[in-house]
């Protein structure tokens, strides 16, 4: 991992921002930033942030790239729980054990904001209001993957596209998003094959629901994906 300079540029949308800002709401000054964020680390892509069983010294909060983590079962395949873009945070799994519990490794080049564990409790504790926001990112957290306990794969694909869809569309191409992921990283996500996640994905090109460019995806007809993730149409 390496350093790189602190930079502001990205901290719209940050979920931790509220930790880092000043008492009016405003941008801070650096040196009040780094109370919170102890410095900016650049990933490149399939470079390990944390692995299994290292001790929790801080949380991590993404400024650009991609992030997925994951477990290693028995039969040596990759279990992944989950992936993280700009703007979300990586580390609460490791409160409860002081370590953490799966492996986190960037899925493209990638920029991470440091928040040490000790300055994030110091600053709770400063500001008791910040507690309500650190139980709200915690339960955030805990409900994502909802979908993982839908029946059928396309269910399972569909709200999981809806899913990735909220979180990296831009906000003045709300149906266009890239995806930087592989269909075996989304197949190991949703306990499907790549094959699987293929033919899904073509299929649904071929209805006209979706779009895939390389890496650019289209939803053409955000309902009937709506309508497959609930179970109430075949693609």
């Amino acid at each position: 991992m390496h350093k790189t300079n602190l930079t502001f540029t990205a901290c719209i949308g940050c979920h931790f921002v509220p930790f880092c800002a000043a008492e009016d709401g405003k941008p801070a000054a650096a040196q009040h930033i780094n109370f919170s964020v102890k410095r900016l680390l650049k990933l490149q892509r399939k470079q390990a942030l944390y692995l299994p069983k290292n001790k929790l010294l801080s949380f991590y909060a993404i400024q650009e790239g991609a992030l997925k983590t994951y477990q290693m079962e028995a039969s040596g395949k990759e279990l992944i729980r989950g992936f993280y873009f700009p703007g979300e945070i990586l580390g609460y799994e490791a409160i409860a054990t002081g370590h953490y519990l799966v492996s986190a490794v960037a899925l493209t080049d990638t920029v991470i904001c440091e928040i040490p564990y000790d300055n994030f409790l110091k600053r709770v504790h400063a500001k008791p209001e910040l507690q309500k926001h650190s139980l709200y990112l915690i339960s955030k957290q805990l409900n994502a993957g909802a979908y993982l306990a839908l029946t059928s794969a396309e269910q399972r694909l569909a709200a999981f596209l809806i899913d990735l869809s909220k979180r990296l569309r831009p906000v003045e191409a709300p149906a266009v998003f890239n995806l930087p992921l592989s269909r075996q990283d989304i197949g190991n996500h949703l306990r499907l094959t790549a094959e699987t996640i293929s033919r899904l994905l073509s299929r649904l090109q071929r209805n006209k629901v979706l779009t895939i460019t390389q890496k650019k995806l289209t939803i053409l007809e955000a309902e009937k994906l709506q309508q497959l993730a609930e179970g109430l149409n075949e693609p």
